[in-house]
């Protein structure tokens, strides 16, 4: 796919800078539709829809339990801070996707700051990024942009007016990296990271080898059925070593929604899963087990 900045801008109001999802334009657009009954995406993902500016997600905890040191590994890129926390946890080799393209601005932009900034800066940046309608507003952007990739560069500067980082809430401070973490950062990232542009159900047409760790986030929470999400982990399979793990779902608490992954899962019936719990954070993996 390309990035077309026309369609792009499309997807956000020229006056606030927020983003406008699909199924918001077609209730504005025509007011008698019930939403529900057409075939629209009801959530606020999308090719255009902007980045989280950090990620609410604990994963030191999932680090711990997936222990990547040495291994392959496959992202989904959300904040960009899922593959960073894989580089600081010591994996190998990081391949990251993401249905939207701000994903992958967001992370390039990131991984430029770890290697330009110090560590009271890259704090800095990163709290600004979620309000910002200019990345080049923000301090520190002219280091990061010595040694940012230029189609990213280029993208930022098209998208100036558009909160392009303005998912979620806000920024979860508690999981950006410490001062420790950050000098491994330093040491690990020295250029940008593989992006896929790509949603999680056609993510297979893009894939051309095996990985120890396919990252998931907790894309399935916003899949309608367990038939599609036994499909895709069927599509999955050729990419994930014998003995490999998929990370199904991550949350703060065990739900139904886990339950519901979790018999998806049981009935692709080439995996074992197995639940991670602590008190704050609950995790479901897959490991292929033939």
């Amino acid at each position: 796919m390309y990035f077309y900045p026309h369609f792009a801008r499309d997807n956000y109001n020229q006056r606030t800078g927020e983003y406008i999802p699909t199924w918001q334009k077609i209730a504005r657009a025509h007011r008698n539709i019930k939403i529900s009954d057409t075939e629209c995406n009801m959530n606020n993902f999308g090719q255009y829809s902007p980045a989280y500016p950090t990620t609410n997600e604990d994963w030191r905890f999932a680090m711990s339990e997936l222990n990547p040191v040495g291994k392959s590994v496959l992202t989904v890129t959300a904040s960009g801070d899922q593959p960073i926390a894989f580089a600081i946890s010591g994996a190998t080799k990081i391949d990251t996707f993401d249905t939207s393209y701000f994903a992958r601005v967001i992370m390039d932009l990131k991984t430029s700051a770890i290697q330009t900034l110090d560590h009271g800066q890259y704090n800095q940046f990163v709290r600004e990024l979620r309000d910002t309608k200019s990345v080049r507003d923000i301090r520190g952007y002219d280091k990061i942009a010595t040694v940012c990739p230029k189609q990213t560069i280029v993208v930022a500067r098209q998208m100036a007016g558009c909160k392009i980082f303005n998912a979620g809430t806000g920024t979860c401070s508690e999981y950006m990296p410490t001062d420790q973490e950050y000098n491994i950062a330093k040491q690990k990232i020295t250029g940008p990271m593989n992006f896929i542009w790509s949603d999680l159900q056609n993510l297979c047409r893009e894939l051309n080898q095996e990985y120890d760790i396919i990252y998931l986030s907790n894309i399935f929470e916003y899949f309608t059925s367990k038939k599609k999400i036994s499909s895709v982990l069927h599509s999955l399979y050729p990419f994930i070593k014998n003995g490999g793990e998929i990370m199904l779902y991550t949350s703060w608490v065990q739900t139904g929604i886990s339950e519901s992954i979790d018999a998806a899962a049981r009935a692709c019936g080439w995996g074992e899963t197995k639940s991670h719990n602590r008190k704050n954070a609950f995790m479901l993996t897959m490991t292929r087990t033939r």
